[in-house]
C-alpha cells in the first residue's frame, strides 16, 4: 500500500506551487485538484447507501467491506499514476472523510482573506468576458459594487467560503486532537522562506529532507484545465523559478479589508492575530 497525505486549505495560497517543488522528490508523488476525493464521497460512500442489496447487509460487515473497497480503490488509483511510494493529493474534501485515514496527515495552506480576494481581483480584470460569475443569481462578481463582492465571497457558495467555513474549522478541530497529523503553512511565511518551511514540513512527514531546486520548479505531471472551473476564474499556473513574497498590493478600499478582518475575526485571530491590531 501507498503512503497517502493529503494538501488543502484556502485557495490561491500556494499549493500548486508547493505540489510542484515536492514532485522534484523521487519518493514524492503530487496531484493537481484531485478528482478521487470527490468520487470517492459521491459515489461509493453516499450512494451504496441507496443500494438494496448493500441495506440488507449486517451493518459491521457492510462498513469493513466498504472501508476495504475505499483503500483499495485508493491505493488501486494511484498505483496507475505512478511508481513513486509517498503521494500527497490535494484536495479541500478530503477533509470530510480523513477520520478514515489513520495514518494519513494534512497539510492545510493559509493566506491572508484579504490578498486571497486581491488574488481573484486580478484574475478577473484580465478578462472582459470571462471572468467570475456568480452561479447563485447569475451576477458578473467583477461587475459587483464592494459590498456586493464582500456578500458574495463571504456568504455565498465559492471556493473561499467553502474553505472557511468547513475545511479550515474541521482541521482546527484535528489540529487540537492530534498536532502531529495537520500542519498549518501561510503563504506568507512560505513565499518569505521556502526552505525554511520545507524543511518544517519534512519534519511534520517524518520524511528525510530533499535538497529542492527553485530555479527549476516542474509543472505537475498531472495537468490542470483551468477552464473546467469556468463558473469561477482561476489560474494554476506557476512560474518554474520560485517567487518571493512581495508587499501586496491592493485594489479595494479599506473600508472593505476591514470589514474583511472584521467578519472572520475568529480566522485572523487563529492565525494572523498582528493583524487584528490594524484595523
Amino acid at each position: 500500500m501507498k503512503t497517502v497525505h493529503f494538501c488543502g486549505g484556502m485557495p490561491r495560497s500556494g499549493s500548486t506551487v508547493l505540489m510542484n517543488i515536492l514532485q522534484q522528490n523521487p519518493n514524492i508523488f503530487t496531484t493537481g485538484t484531485c478528482a478521487l476525493s470527490d468520487l470517492i464521497q459521491q459515489h461509493v460512500l453516499v450512494k451504496s447507501r441507496f443500494r438494496e442489496q448493500f441495506q440488507a447487509m449486517d451493518v459491521k460487515q457492510a462498513d469493513k467491506a466498504l472501508y476495504g473497497f475505499v483503500m483499495g480503490g485508493i491505493n488501486g488509483w494511484f498505483s496507475e499514476l505512478t511508481t513513486k511510494p509517498l503521494i500527497i493529493s490535494k484536495n479541500r474534501n478530503w477533509s470530510g472523510i480523513f477520520h478514515m485515514f489513520k495514518q494519513s496527515k494534512y497539510i492545510v495552506m493559509l493566506r491572508d482573506i484579504r490578498d486571497i480576494i486581491e488574488s481573484f481581483e486580478k484574475i478577473n480584470f484580465n478578462s472582459l468576458a470571462l471572468h467570475t460569475v456568480d452561479n447563485q443569481s447569475y451576477n458578473i462578481v467583477y461587475g459587483m459594487s464592494e459590498n456586493e463582492k464582500l456578500n458574495y465571497y463571504l456568504k455565498s457558495k465559492n471556493s473561499v467560503s467553502a474553505s472557511l467555513y468547513t475545511e479550515i474549522p474541521r482541521m482546527m478541530e484535528w489540529f487540537h486532537k492530534d498536532p502531529s497529523r495537520v500542519i498549518f503553512i501561510r503563504y506568507e511565511d512560505f513565499t518569505k522562506n521556502p526552505i525554511y518551511m520545507l524543511e518544517k514540513l519534512y519534519k511534520f512527514l517524518t520524511e528525510e529532507y530533499y535538497e529542492h531546486d527553485l530555479d527549476n520548479i516542474p509543472s505537475s505531471t498531472l495537468y490542470e484545465h483551468d477552464n473546467a472551473y469556468f463558473c469561477e476564474r482561476t489560474s494554476h499556473k506557476t512560474n518554474s523559478q520560485f517567487q518571493y513574497y512581495k508587499e501586496p498590493s491592493r485594489s479595494l478600499s479599506m473600508k472593505f479589508h476591514n470589514n474583511i478582518v472584521k467578519n472572520l475575526n475568529w480566522y485572523y485571530e487563529a492565525f494572523y492575530p498582528d493583524e487584528l491590531k490594524y484595523t
